[in-house]
């Protein structure tokens, strides 16, 4: 019962929840939409999810024990085979679901979804904003995963992947800053590391004007009501300009992990935003 707690624990189910609850709202926003194939979606995301969480806790294993000591395989001592013979297992319960689904949803799991996922963990994880931009890249494909495996138009979808890629793109760079002391350690080269942290934190600036820019744009004030921009700006634009005036060269890890716990509550602002605003 204990390495099953810890499994779920491992597997982070408030992600998989926003994920889940993601995949409902984008099924509500699609027009007389067959909802037969939502159960496949919502378990497929569980599968995924589960394993890469597993796997990146895995892999993170030693830059955690200075990072989060806090985390499960830090304080639990977990045999690595029996976690890599369940991430395998999940890997492949979610990869064998997707034959319910059309072919789009399933070329997005197969050759997009699951390979991102390995190689971020594997390999560009250790290179300077790219890791940061696939990983974000695959976090936004959960609305398009949806559309397309409800067999619907994905151009809303991409819209929505739009702004919850640079909100993700965000939070992940602040991760990179939280973690500066444990990834040195274990020679990552993330952005903080290679270009320093202030460069890091003016890079972030940057990335959140952009945001700004487009979620105001026309493409998203026409598709939604009158209450999209007065729920952006008190529930997004606020926090997020909090957040990045908070950031500094001498931010603490723990400063940097509350930042990051703000930014998921924007992130599910975001949500709450669009299923509020839809027309």
């Amino acid at each position: 019962m204990k390495l099953l707690s810890n499994i779920i624990l491992l597997a982070r189910p408030l992600n998989i929840f926003i994920a889940i609850a993601s995949a409902m709202i984008m099924s509500f926003l699609i027009p007389d939409v067959d909802l037969s194939n939502l159960y496949h979606i919502v378990m497929i995301l569980i599968w995924y999810m589960s394993a890469a969480n597993i796997l990146n806790d895995l892999i993170d294993i030693e830059s955690d024990r200075i990072n989060k000591p806090n985390r499960i395989l830090v304080k639990n001592d977990i045999d690595s085979r029996i976690l890599v013979t369940i991430i395998i297992a999940m890997f492949l319960l979610g990869s064998i679901l997707t034959i319910n689904l059309p072919i789009l949803a399933q070329q997005i799991a197969l050759f997009c979804a699951l390979p991102g996922i390995l190689l971020y963990e594997f390999l560009l994880k250790r290179i300077p904003f790219i890791g940061n931009v696939v990983i974000s890249i695959i976090v936004g494909l959960v609305f398009v995963f949806t559309s397309s495996g409800l067999d619907a138009n994905i151009s809303h979808a991409l819209r929505i992947m739009c702004l919850a890629f640079f909100l993700n793109l965000i939070r992940e760079i602040i991760k990179d800053i939280q973690d500066f002391e444990g990834d040195t350690f274990i020679n990552y080269k993330t952005l903080p590391i290679y270009f320093g942290k202030y460069p890091t934190i003016i890079l972030v600036r940057f990335i959140f004007i952009i945001f700004f820019i487009i979620s105001i744009s026309p493409i998203y004030t026409q598709t939604y009501k009158i209450t999209y921009i007065p729920l952006l700006l008190f529930l997004i634009h606020i926090p997020l300009l909090y957040i990045i005036t908070r950031l500094n060269s001498d931010i603490s890890s723990k400063e940097c992990a509350k930042l990051s716990g703000y930014l998921k509550i924007t992130i599910i602002n975001g949500i709450l935003i669009i299923l509020i605003s839809a027309k």
